[in-house]
Protein backbone atom coordinates (compact mmCIF):
# COMPACT_ATOMS: atom_id res chain seq x y z
CA UNK A 1 0.00 0.00 0.00
CA UNK A 2 1.25 3.55 -0.61
CA UNK A 3 3.19 4.84 2.33
CA UNK A 4 2.05 8.32 3.38
CA UNK A 5 5.63 8.85 4.56
CA UNK A 6 6.98 8.54 1.00
CA UNK A 7 4.07 9.20 -1.37
CA UNK A 8 1.90 11.39 0.89
CA UNK A 9 -1.18 9.59 -0.46
CA UNK A 10 -3.51 7.45 1.65
CA UNK A 11 -3.96 3.81 0.68
CA UNK A 12 -7.24 2.96 -1.06
CA UNK A 13 -9.85 1.05 0.94
CA UNK A 14 -9.73 -1.99 -1.35
CA UNK A 15 -6.78 -3.46 -3.22
CA UNK A 16 -6.74 -6.65 -5.30
CA UNK A 17 -3.64 -8.77 -4.63
CA UNK A 18 -2.86 -11.17 -7.53
CA UNK A 19 0.41 -13.04 -8.05
CA UNK A 20 3.27 -10.88 -9.35
CA UNK A 21 6.87 -11.31 -10.42
CA UNK A 22 7.75 -8.53 -7.97
CA UNK A 23 10.99 -7.33 -9.57
CA UNK A 24 10.03 -6.44 -13.13
CA UNK A 25 12.76 -4.26 -14.63
CA UNK A 26 14.89 -4.41 -17.75
CA UNK A 27 17.74 -6.35 -16.12
CA UNK A 28 15.23 -9.16 -15.53
CA UNK A 29 13.92 -9.27 -19.12
CA UNK A 30 15.54 -10.96 -22.08
CA UNK A 31 15.44 -9.15 -25.41
CA UNK A 32 15.04 -11.57 -28.33
CA UNK A 33 12.14 -13.54 -26.89
CA UNK A 34 10.84 -11.73 -23.82
CA UNK A 35 11.33 -13.92 -20.78
CA UNK A 36 11.19 -12.78 -17.17
CA UNK A 37 14.16 -13.81 -15.03
CA UNK A 38 14.88 -13.74 -11.29
CA UNK A 39 11.75 -14.79 -9.41
CA UNK A 40 13.02 -14.15 -5.87
CA UNK A 41 10.42 -11.38 -5.40
CA UNK A 42 7.56 -13.62 -6.61
CA UNK A 43 4.40 -13.39 -4.52
CA UNK A 44 1.30 -11.26 -4.03
CA UNK A 45 1.28 -7.59 -4.98
CA UNK A 46 -1.34 -5.00 -5.92
CA UNK A 47 -2.85 -5.62 -9.36
CA UNK A 48 -0.63 -4.01 -12.00
CA UNK A 49 2.49 -3.98 -9.82
CA UNK A 50 4.79 -5.51 -12.44
CA UNK A 51 3.99 -3.12 -15.32
CA UNK A 52 3.99 -0.22 -12.84
CA UNK A 53 7.48 -1.18 -11.67
CA UNK A 54 8.74 -1.53 -15.24
CA UNK A 55 7.23 1.88 -16.01
CA UNK A 56 8.73 3.54 -12.93
CA UNK A 57 12.20 2.25 -13.72
CA UNK A 58 11.88 3.71 -17.22
CA UNK A 59 10.92 7.25 -16.12
CA UNK A 60 14.41 8.55 -16.90
CA UNK A 61 13.85 7.38 -20.53
CA UNK A 62 10.66 9.20 -21.60
CA UNK A 63 10.20 7.36 -24.93
CA UNK A 64 10.46 4.00 -23.21
CA UNK A 65 8.10 5.12 -20.45
CA UNK A 66 5.56 6.28 -23.04
CA UNK A 67 5.78 2.93 -24.84
CA UNK A 68 5.19 1.04 -21.60
CA UNK A 69 2.11 3.18 -20.85
CA UNK A 70 0.89 2.44 -24.38
CA UNK A 71 1.45 -1.32 -24.01
CA UNK A 72 -0.13 -1.48 -20.55
CA UNK A 73 -3.35 0.59 -20.64
CA UNK A 74 -4.27 -1.01 -17.30
CA UNK A 75 -1.91 1.55 -15.71
CA UNK A 76 -4.57 4.17 -16.48
CA UNK A 77 -7.24 2.43 -14.38
CA UNK A 78 -7.93 2.84 -10.66
CA UNK A 79 -6.05 -0.41 -9.93
CA UNK A 80 -3.19 0.76 -12.15
CA UNK A 81 -3.04 4.07 -10.31
CA UNK A 82 -2.84 2.19 -7.01
CA UNK A 83 0.00 0.07 -8.38
CA UNK A 84 1.85 3.17 -9.61
CA UNK A 85 1.52 4.80 -6.18
CA UNK A 86 2.70 1.64 -4.40
CA UNK A 87 5.69 1.34 -6.69
CA UNK A 88 6.50 5.04 -6.33
CA UNK A 89 6.37 4.77 -2.53
CA UNK A 90 8.57 1.64 -2.62
CA UNK A 91 11.15 3.28 -4.86
CA UNK A 92 11.11 6.59 -2.96
CA UNK A 93 11.76 4.66 0.23
CA UNK A 94 14.63 2.89 -1.49
CA UNK A 95 15.91 6.25 -2.79
CA UNK A 96 15.94 7.57 0.78
CA UNK A 97 18.72 5.01 1.36
CA UNK A 98 20.63 6.22 -1.72
CA UNK A 99 19.27 3.87 -4.40
CA UNK A 100 18.29 5.24 -7.82
CA UNK A 101 18.65 8.96 -7.07
CA UNK A 102 17.92 9.73 -10.74
CA UNK A 103 14.34 8.52 -10.22
CA UNK A 104 13.44 10.72 -7.24
CA UNK A 105 12.10 13.72 -9.16
CA UNK A 106 10.33 11.67 -11.86
CA UNK A 107 8.73 9.54 -9.12
CA UNK A 108 7.54 12.62 -7.25
CA UNK A 109 6.07 13.96 -10.50
CA UNK A 110 4.38 10.58 -11.06
CA UNK A 111 2.83 10.64 -7.58
CA UNK A 112 1.56 14.19 -8.13
CA UNK A 113 0.07 13.26 -11.53
CA UNK A 114 -1.63 10.09 -10.28
CA UNK A 115 -2.91 11.69 -7.07
CA UNK A 116 -4.74 14.43 -9.01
Amino acid sequence: MPSPQYADVPAPAEITWPTAHGDCHFANLTTMTPVLLDFEGFGLAPAGYDPALLYAYSLHAPQTAARIREEFPSLDTPAGHTALLVVAADLLQSASRGDHPELVEPLRALVAAVAR
